[in-house]
C-alpha cells in the first residue's frame, strides 16, 4: 500500500509557535506512523515537526502562511487530529479531509490575502488538454468570453516570442490586453502532462495572468511578486500537490499580497 499525503494550510495568529506548542505538536505526531513536515510558505523554509529547534529558527511571524504535510499510512487520521489542534492555535485555511466553505470570505477580509485591487479568479481541476493550442483556447474563453478569438491571438503571439513554460512543470502564459477590465487569473491543474513546446519539462499546472491595457503600479508589483516566486521558489511544488482550490488560491494570493519582490 502506498503512503498517503494529507495537508493542512493555515495562518499563524501569533509570532510563530511557542516552544511548548511545538513540543505538543511533536508529541501528537509521535502517535502516528507518518512523517510530518512543517512549511513556512511566506519564508520559503521547512523543517520536520520532530525538529523543534529548527522550526523555531525559521523566523516565523504573525500572519505567515504555513502548511503541515503528513505522509504515511495513517496520514488521513493524523490530518484530522492535527487539524483540531491547529484550530485553537492558528487560522485554518484548508485541510485535505474537509472543504473550507468560508475560504472566499477569508481571502477578501484577512490582510494575509487581501489585494489592493479587484480581480477575477477562474479555477479548474482535473483538466485534460489535447495540446497547447487547446489549453490557450480554454484560457481565452474563461478570461474573455465576450471575445475569445482576439485574446487567443494575443496569447499565441506571446508564446511565439518565447515559451512561457518555467521550471517545476508550470506554464505561465501572460499578456497585457484590452479584453479584460481587471487583473484576471486563470488557474488549471492538469490530469496529464502537456507538451508546452519548450526546453522545460511537460507542464501539469497552468497559471495564466491577464492584465488590462491601462497598467497600474499595484498590479505590476503583485504580479512581479508572483512570477518571481513561481520561477525561483522551491515551494512552488506545493501548488502541484494541492488538493483543494482554496489551498492554491491562498498560496497565490498570499504571495502577491505579502512577499516582497
Amino acid at each position: 500500500m502506498n503512503p498517503i499525503t494529507s495537508r493542512i494550510t493555515f495562518i499563524l495568529e501569533q509570532h510563530g509557535f511557542a516552544g511548548w506548542q511545538l513540543n505538543e505538536l511533536k508529541q501528537l505526531a509521535g502517535h502516528f506512523r507518518s512523517v510530518f513536515v512543517f512549511y513556512n510558505i511566506t519564508r520559503g523554509k521547512q523543517a520536520k515537526i520532530s525538529e523543534s529547534l529548527k522550526i523555531l529558527s525559521l523566523g516565523s511571524c504573525r500572519f505567515d502562511l504555513c502548511q503541515i504535510a503528513i505522509e504515511g499510512l495513517d496520514a488521513e487520521l493524523a490530518c484530522m487530529v492535527v487539524t483540531e489542534y491547529l484550530r485553537d492555535n492558528s487560522l485554518l485555511v484548508s485541510t485535505s479531509h474537509k472543504k473550507n466553505h468560508n475560504a472566499k470570505q477569508l481571502f477578501s477580509q484577512h490582510s494575509a490575502f487581501q489585494m489592493p485591487f479587484d480581480y477575477q479568479w477562474h479555477y479548474q481541476s482535473n483538466i485534460c488538454h489535447q495540446n497547447k493550442q487547446q489549453a490557450l483556447q480554454s484560457v481565452a474563453q474563461q478570461a474573455a468570453p465576450q471575445n475569445p478569438p482576439a485574446l487567443l491571438k494575443q496569447l499565441e503571439a506571446r508564446e511565439q516570442t518565447s515559451s512561457t513554460a518555467i521550471p517545476g512543470a508550470i506554464a505561465l502564459p501572460h499578456v497585457v490586453t484590452e479584453h479584460v477590465s481587471v487583473p484576471t487569473f486563470v488557474i488549471q491543474s492538469l490530469t496529464t502532462p502537456l507538451d508546452w513546446h519548450s526546453n522545460q519539462s511537460d507542464i501539469v499546472f497552468l497559471t495564466a495572468i491577464l492584465l488590462p491595457s491601462q497598467l497600474q503600479r499595484e498590479w505590476i508589483i503583485a504580479v512581479t511578486r508572483l512570477t518571481r516566486w513561481l520561477i525561483k521558489d522551491s515551494d512552488n511544488h506545493l501548488l502541484l500537490n494541492a488538493e483543494r482550490e482554496e489551498t492554491i488560491e491562498a498560496i497565490l494570493l498570499h504571495v502577491m499580497a505579502k512577499i516582497d519582490p
